[in-house]
């Protein structure tokens, strides 16, 4: 096991410590709530580009900063994964938006490495659980990972409350070995079985998001948009697909580099469960004079409870 500072503690920490903070200063007015039927709601998935030696230019997180929390407020997204949040990225964008909390741990233990984290609007949701677990045989034992991947990866998942409906959400955000395909496949199933044990303790209708450095015709994506995963009671959609359906769509590109307006590869997807109708799913391509907020492009999905929920949720 590896050693894991966490404030005093010489122990590591287990999955789910409780790293939560609720942002209530920021340079901007919290966006307006209205989505249309109180139904529908708006989710985003963002890699905002962890900050470092290799950011350069308008690159550097102090410029994009200000362009990433815009996007973020702009969207009309009530619940946010990001991706690479370092944490003085973390508490600069909690400094940025007003009316949003934020939940995760890092991949190295408590606030440390990069997070994963989850933001939700406070005027429209409450968080009722979270926890944060790593992508290994051991998923809750702090910073192992795959024998085979890079870094520790991690998924953070929440159960949301919306407060016009009472109804909730389970929702898994992480961020995939961008080097090895069975840690990204191994990834895919420690989500899964987490999900169907979490399923059969309190069902709810599901959402797994996130940088999943991965194409579509991958074995990991596979294994999630085809089912092949065999495991009863989950049953995913992809939500961009399911919008455009046909063969491969330059559209759905998400990865960019900072240089590529139309992107290269499409790595960032957002799954729902059959608890949840898709009405809408969109790449938001928004830049600033050319300057872009991320190496990504977030992901926009305009959500629907469905009427009847199957009980396969």
């Amino acid at each position: 096991m590896l050693y894991c500072p966490y404030g005093r503690s010489s122990a590591p920490p287990r999955a789910g410590t409780p790293y939560f903070s609720r942002f209530s200063k920021g340079a901007f007015p919290m966006p307006s709530a209205a989505v249309g039927s109180t139904d529908l709601f708006k989710i985003l998935t963002f890699n905002v580009r962890r900050d470092g030696w290799f950011s350069r230019g308008v690159n550097t997180w102090p410029i994009r900063q200000q362009l990433i929390s815009r996007v973020i407020r702009e969207s009309g997204a009530v619940v946010v994964g990001v991706q690479e949040l370092l944490p003085q990225m973390r508490d600069d964008v909690q400094h940025s938006l007003c009316g949003y909390s934020i939940f995760g741990l890092g991949r190295i233990g408590g606030p440390l490495g990069e997070h994963s984290d989850i933001l939700i609007k406070d005027d429209d949701t409450e968080v009722l659980r979270h926890e944060t677990f790593w992508l290994s045989k051991h998923p809750d034992v702090c910073a192992t990972r795959a024998y085979y991947s890079f870094f520790p990866r991690i998924c953070t998942v929440g159960e949301i409350r919306f407060r016009s409906t009472g109804r909730s959400v389970r929702v898994f955000n992480t961020h995939f070995d961008h080097v090895c395909a069975p840690a990204r496949v191994l990834g895919v199933w420690t989500i899964l079985r987490r999900l169907q044990k979490m399923q059969q303790q309190s069902p709810m209708p599901s959402i797994i998001m996130g940088d999943l450095n991965a194409g579509p015709d991958s074995a990991a994506i596979r294994l999630m948009r085809d089912n092949l995963h065999g495991l009863e009671g989950v049953h995913l959609t992809d939500a961009y697909a399911s919008c455009h359906p046909g063969g491969p769509d330059p559209r759905a590109n998400t990865y960019h580099g900072f240089g590529s307006a139309e992107g290269k590869r499409r790595l960032d997807y957002i799954f729902v469960s059959d608890g949840l109708e898709v009405v809408d799913c969109a790449v938001d391509r928004t830049s600033d004079n050319g300057r872009y907020p991320s190496d990504h492009y977030p992901l926009l999905a305009t959500l629907r409870f469905a009427e009847k929920c199957d009980k396969k949720l």
